[in-house]
């Protein structure tokens, strides 16, 4: 149930137009969802992120050189539910602990809300993606593609998305970056502190992993960290 105790954000934002406010409107969104606790969607938010997230890997790593068009489609579903809401937890961990330097004032479960809903704009790319499969068939995650391409017709469609794809993850960040100052109380150049100390400690964090995951690996020329950067 939610209570109208601030009347003017609720004439602004409401559970209806919630998923369409954020895209105009982020500060009032993530207002409202900081006062009234609002968590509805974030499960499915951060699933769908994680498919996004699998779903550009298997693009740019090629992943149909070495599995068929439906095993790609599997394995990128499969990853984004079993990752999508553990990495992004490991974010809102990180965010909360970098930002706790900065006397921020949010704990891991509110940000973790404000990253759902920030990722609205990025989860459109798997619309896009999946615009370009007639188009585009199974290539679409091979490396022959980038040949094709140079006597396609559709070469312009293909990088018309590339662009739109870049567009969303900048709006993505930026959505994040004005949640961050919401729940965090901060301005907005210290929520963008916020997330690039967050984003070097996880990337800090996950080359030593990699590093030591491939001292171990008994085959050097399969390295993991050459896949998966």
């Amino acid at each position: 149930m939610i209570n109208n105790d601030n009347p003017e954000i609720e004439s602004l934002v409401t559970p209806v137009n919630v998923l369409t406010k954020i895209w105009f409107s982020p500060k009032q969104v993530f207002t409202f969802i900081e006062t009234h606790k609002y968590s509805k969607y974030v499960t499915l938010l951060l699933i769908l992120s994680g498919i996004s997230k699998a779903l550009d890997k298997a693009l740019s790593k090629n992943m149909g050189d070495y599995l068929p068009f439906w095993g790609v489609i599997i394995c990128v579903i499969l990853i984004g539910i079993s990752f999508g809401q553990l990495f992004n937890l490991l974010l809102a961990a990180a965010l909360k602990w970098a930002g706790k330097w900065m006397n921020g004032q949010g704990d891991t479960r509110s940000i973790l809300k404000i990253i759902a809903y920030a990722m609205i704009p990025s989860i459109c790319s798997i619309f896009l993606t999946a615009i370009q499969f007639p188009i585009y068939g199974s290539l679409i995650f091979q490396s022959s593609l980038s040949y094709l391409l140079i006597e396609s017709p559709y070469y312009q469609i293909y990088y018309l998305y590339v662009i739109i794809d870049i567009l969303l993850v900048i709006w993505s960040i930026i959505l994040l970056v004005i949640g961050l100052s919401v729940v965090q109380k901060f301005s907005i150049f210290k929520a963008v502190l916020n997330v690039v100390i967050a984003a070097v400690l996880i990337a800090c964090a996950a080359l030593a992993l990699f590093l030591i995951i491939d001292l171990f690996q008994p085959f050097p020329n399969q390295s993991l960290t050459r896949f998966l950067f």
